[in-house]
């Protein structure tokens, strides 16, 4: 599929088309990005969840998947008026909490009705190591009311490359992102709702794991 930048969309800002081209051209010049997975591509609403190691993440998501997504940030990034309005105009919704506080979860929920595509972090914050860490219950219960779908997600490189312990990002390095089957509420829906939560995590987590798997064991043919 043809990358985010050059995809026909009337919804799509110049601006938003303009900074995803130019951080498409950079991470492809300095790191090599590679997306797989996108013959897994969703149409309608959806959550995208990925593992989370570096301030790096959200821009290589945003320029692996085939189409305009929304993102939250903590509220204090538009203190700054120009630097909040700018962030604002490429999709960024400030919150004051994660997944399970209701504001958050109110605006994740509208966004999902209007049919947009929303980047999460399940593990909640960044991981001190490149682990997977354990995820938080919030996503399974905003996919439960929503009924909408969890297209899990691998990001490689990003932690060697601007990890927590790092002030700066090195300049080289690669980077990939893995997409995989999508995870509908459907298969859950005859679980009583708190048993069929629990499943949506524990099959989000083993999804996300086979995708870093399939990653390194040398990411031959389909992603799982």
């Amino acid at each position: 599929m043809k990358p985010t930048w050059a995809q026909k969309s009337p919804k799509m800002t110049p601006l938003y088309r303009f900074i995803i081209f130019s951080a498409w051209a950079f991470f492809k010049l300095f790191y090599r990005h590679k997306v797989y997975g996108q013959e897994h591509y969703y149409k309608g609403a959806a959550i995208i969840a990925a593992n989370h190691v570096s301030f790096w993440d959200p821009p290589v998501l945003s320029i692996s998947w085939p189409e305009e997504v929304h993102f939250l940030a903590r509220q204090g990034l538009f203190k700054n008026p120009l630097f909040g309005g700018f962030i604002s105009r490429l999709n960024t919704h400030p919150v004051s909490g994660d997944a399970s506080d209701i504001g958050v979860f109110k605006l994740i929920c509208k966004l999902l009705a209007e049919g947009d595509k929303i980047i999460l972090f399940p593990e909640g914050r960044r991981a001190a190591t490149d682990e997977l860490q354990e995820l938080k219950p919030g996503l399974a219960l905003l996919v439960s009311r929503s009924k909408t779908a969890v297209i899990p997600a691998y990001i490689h490189g990003t932690f060697a490359i601007w990890s927590r312990l790092r002030k700066f990002p090195k300049l080289w390095g690669k980077t990939a992102c893995v997409f995989g089957t999508p995870i509908l509420w459907e298969e859950f829906a005859h679980m009583e709702k708190r048993e069929g939560q629990l499943a949506l995590t524990a099959k989000l987590t083993q999804s996300m794991e086979s995708l870093r798997n399939w990653y390194v064991q040398g990411a031959e043919g389909s992603p799982p």
